[in-house]
């Protein structure tokens, strides 16, 4: 074999070698994908910087009042604390993405593979967890208007610590499976919708319900509604509402990457395609801008939570 022979078997091995499917950290951390993007990849490393830093103060907030308050239902405000703390992780999650970002600047693509590796597996963990977290509101939300007084016999504080472990446990190893089995990513995808369908049919059937509800009050009379145990429709319908924005606000910030992300994952992984890299993840940003905003609307629409807050501030 002469040495023109070797170098085309060189040349080749190493043009097969792109073609062909690589593995993500490999693929998310190469010089031809990112090549020429550098204004896009510090505009959005200083974006996400911005919003890590206030999700990680806007949630530690959040925490603390919910700790500091005591006067919300138990199991709703376990549940409500799954949710910030989801929200908490993606701030941290936001600071590997900068991080992988800045390796990519510097050129040093196995420090990027790593930084990709715990970008990947805790943003899985910390969406999982908050669309599940979601879903288990509005089903919770739905039971406190169908069972009345057995509610708190059914939802016990217990139920919702396990449920709530279980969402961890899942979400931990749907990550991991992601990043050893493209195809689990599949899973990962139908399990979100599930969530989503999940949230949507318990909020119509609440909907429903509560306009049935006022059609019966109007009904009886004022004797029998003495003699009844009064429903606090007008609180459920805060807390319901409550929840209701949180649902709206996750599907606004990530309906974008749900329309983008079936055409950019493959085009990106297929051919080293660069015109989708800064989309995709312009999209990934407005998702964890979500858990910048989830502490604005905890502080609006929950009263107990803003008093408790500006008692903190107004203390410091």
């Amino acid at each position: 074999m002469t040495n023109l022979d070797i170098l085309k078997v060189l040349r080749n091995s190493v043009t097969s070698r792109m073609e062909t499917p690589q593995p993500f950290a490999n693929i998310y951390c190469s010089k031809y994908l990112t090549q020429g993007l550098n204004q896009q990849i510090i505009c959005l490393s200083v974006i996400n910087t911005l919003l890590a830093i206030t999700a990680i103060v806007g949630n530690i907030l959040i925490l603390i009042a919910l700790h500091r308050e005591t006067s919300l239902h138990l199991p709703s405000k376990a549940l409500i604390r799954n949710l910030v703390v989801s929200d908490l992780c993606v701030g941290f999650v936001e600071f590997l993405l900068v991080g992988k970002w800045i390796s990519i600047l510097q050129g040093q693509w196995q420090i990027c593979h790593y930084f990709y590796l715990a970008y990947k597996i805790g943003a899985s963990t910390s969406i999982s967890v908050s669309l599940s977290t979601l879903a288990v509101i509005s089903v919770e939300r739905l039971l406190a208007l169908l069972l009345g007084l057995k509610y708190r016999q059914v939802v016990t504080l217990r139920r919702v610590y396990v449920i709530a472990i279980a969402a961890w446990v899942l979400g931990v190893g749907n990550a991991i499976l992601a990043m050893l089995n493209p195809d689990v990513k599949i899973a990962s995808a139908t399990g979100s919708i599930l969530c989503l369908i999940t949230a949507f049919f318990c909020y119509t059937g609440i909907f429903f319900r509560i306009r049935r509800h006022q059609t019966q009050v109007h009904r009886i009379t004022r004797e029998q509604e003495n003699q009844t145990p009064a429903f606090d429709i007008s609180r459920y319908r805060k807390t319901v509402s409550t929840a209701l924005w949180l649902q709206l606000a996750l599907v606004v910030c990530y309906f974008p990457h749900m329309l983008l992300a079936p055409f950019a994952y493959p085009e990106i992984e297929n051919t080293l395609s660069s015109a989708l890299y800064f989309p995709l993840f312009f999209t990934i940003t407005l998702m964890f801008f979500n858990s910048t905003l989830n502490p604005i609307l905890y502080c609006w629409k929950i009263k107990e939570v803003r008093g408790t807050v500006k008692d903190m501030f107004s203390c410091s």
